[in-house]
């Protein structure tokens, strides 16, 4: 249940997918590349030169920034971001006018990848498509930039250049914890589930593992497989699951949003609470007028579980059954919840749907009321909630669906934007709790890079990396590298430490790796072994920019499943499969 959002307090301001500026030197893939012949120096200091082959994987000290996203002016020469005048060289922005400062030694060539902005995001849109203007930066040295924004006066300065400790006892043990290391890495195939046969394509989205059992929608049920007999269970339900939580209590219940019978076309009423251990349901519910086929969206905080739909949206108290709020008519609807932690709405107002008044709001559990609320800047209109704490959002701006990622601040501030661009992959599916290839922790947002070519003993092979960024200030920390014809997906934090799956090559098996967050430095957890093309690994689409459930990987086991299954027919005795899973031998 939301709250209409007060009007903006904060002016409109740089663009999302704004040129960056970019760090010193010239580091490898991840980072935004420097031409290799310098242009002819203008009358400022001389050009930067190009950096030597093996350029630390780990990003030198970064000049002073240039243009931060919203609430920052422009500066003369670089291109502006979406919503500012497309002049090369007029100063944009609002606020007080800002006096071009001197041409510095970092002017970003035509056709070539962004650059960084230093102070607030990261590498912006790709390379392709700009115009012939060169994005202009700064020397490296203090930059003092008068801002007026909303009343108050703010100051930019020089980066220090030093590295952001952790603060707080809670947050450097939290750091220096990880995974712990399992005596064997080898791993074997414990799940192997054939797809259910289907007359139309059917939603099975979902996926939880316990330290005892699997469990996985299938064809209007529940099945749940003890791991160590291998035993499954069917848990009926009335229909086919429209949605499920990506999460579980401490005690080990879900969430579906279900069907109200087996008909493919019966409507999404249906709010049910599975006990994983028990194998049974707990509770079932008609949430009210939930009188569509669209509800794709659920999820759990704490004891509550909420669910929004086209038309309404209601929470419950997991333990009793208990309703605790249902919409009320409005000019604003809840798109949809993000859980965890904290229980966040994305709300959408107005009756312009090319135009829709966005807020992101904390919401009372108990109640549904907005106790919180953040306005993103104008121009943005798809906004998914990849954490709640810290509170990052994926957004996108104008008639793009996903341009960049925002770290919040709880004093509602714009902490960092990283654009995304051509050169990091998109981490989110549509729906508002959806990012699913990509990590956030205490203070780091971890992205994947798009697919590119290193070179390698016997040519060259095809790869990508992990990029962490700096949640305060968006700056990049340091890359960690999949390995020659590998790619590589960070999911979740656990005890401080990033987990990700590195996707099987031609020749071999996927793996779990824990990163240091230090470093990036990867550590193995799980080798699956290697799988024949339809079987195992294999028999699921999963790549960096397209992972459309959680990846699960609980007590050293790695689960993956699919979330549709359709109606084509085996080809060549390859029959369709609905999970996998793996775990130490």
């Amino acid at each position: 249940m939301s709250q209409p959002p007060p009007p903006p307090d904060q002016p409109p301001s740089g663009g999302f997918g704004a040129p960056q500026e970019p760090p010193q030197g010239q580091p490898s893939y991840g980072y935004p590349q420097q031409p290799g012949t310098p242009p002819p120096p203008p009358p400022q200091p001389p050009q930067a030169p190009a950096a030597p082959p093996g350029m630390p994987q780990t990003p030198p000290p970064s000049p002073p920034a240039s243009q931060s996203g919203y609430g920052y002016p422009q500066q003369p020469g670089q291109q502006p971001g979406y919503g500012y005048p497309q002049q090369p060289g007029q100063p944009g922005g609002f606020g007080a006018p800002t006096p071009p400062p001197p041409q510095g030694p970092y002017a970003q060539q035509p056709g070539m990848y962004p650059s960084y902005d230093t102070s607030g995001g990261m590498p912006g849109g790709g390379g392709g498509g700009r115009s012939n203007s060169k994005v202009i930066g700064i020397v490296a040295a203090v930059v003092a930039v008068l801002l007026v924004a909303g009343g108050g006066v703010f100051f930019l300065t020089k980066d220090d250049g030093k590295k952001d400790e952790a603060k707080g006892d809670d947050k450097a043990n939290e750091q220096s914890d990880g995974p712990q290391k399992p005596k064997s890495t080898k791993g074997s195939q414990i799940v192997d589930w054939d797809a259910p046969t289907v007359k139309d394509i059917t939603t099975v989205s979902g996926n939880w593992a316990t330290d005892k059992v699997f469990a996985k929608p299938s064809l209007r049920k529940l099945v749940v497989q003890d791991l160590d007999s291998g035993k499954k269970t069917d848990v009926p339900l009335r229909g086919n699951v429209c949605a499920a939580s990506n999460n579980m209590t401490k005690d080990h219940k879900i969430a579906l949003v279900v069907q109200e019978t087996i008909s493919n076309s019966a409507d999404c009423t249906r709010m049910v609470i599975v006990d994983l251990d028990a194998k049974k349901i707990a509770w079932d519910k008609t949430m009210p007028n939930a009188d569509t086929r669209s509800n794709e969206n659920v999820a759990i905080s704490g004891d509550t579980v909420a669910s929004a739909w086209i038309g309404g949206s209601a929470g419950y108290k997991i333990s009793s059954g208990k309703k605790l709020w249902e919409a009320k008519p409005s000019d604003c609807r809840d798109k949809g919840y993000q859980g965890g932690k904290s229980l966040v709405a994305v709300v959408e107002c107005g009756s312009d749907y090319d135009k829709p008044q966005v807020s992101v709001q904390k919401l009372d559990p108990d109640t549904g009321k907005a106790t919180w609320k953040y306005e993103p800047p104008k121009g943005v209109k798809n906004v998914r909630v990849a954490s709640t704490d810290p509170l990052v959002l994926v957004v996108g701006a104008g008639d793009e669906l996903t341009s960049d990622v925002m770290a919040i601040s709880d004093d509602k501030k714009l902490q960092s934007k990283i654009s995304l661009g051509e050169r990091y992959n998109k981490p989110c599916e549509l729906e508002v709790n959806a990012c699913y290839a990509m990590a956030v922790g205490p203070d780091t947002i971890y992205l994947t890079t798009t697919q590119h070519t290193e070179p390698s003993a016997d040519g060259s092979a095809r790869t990508n990396d992990v990029m962490a960024f700096d949640i305060s200030t968006g700056k990049p920390k340091w890359k960690s590298a999949a390995g020659k014809n590998r790619e590589i997906i960070p999911f979740r934090m656990e005890g401080g430490h990033i987990l990700a799956y590195k996707l099987p090559p031609y020749d071999a098996g996927g793996q779990i790796v824990s990163l240091d967050p230090k470093d990036g430095k990867q550590t193995k957890l799980l080798q699956m072994p290697r799988s024949e093309v339809g079987q195992g690994e294999q028999a699921f689409s999963v790549s960096p920019d397209s992972v459309d459930q959680p990846l699960l990987f609980e007590n050293g086991r790695f689960f993956l499943s699919d979330n549709l299954v359709s109606d084509r027919e085996p080809s060549d005795g390859e029959v369709p499969k609905l999970a996998a899973g793996f775990g130490p031998k």
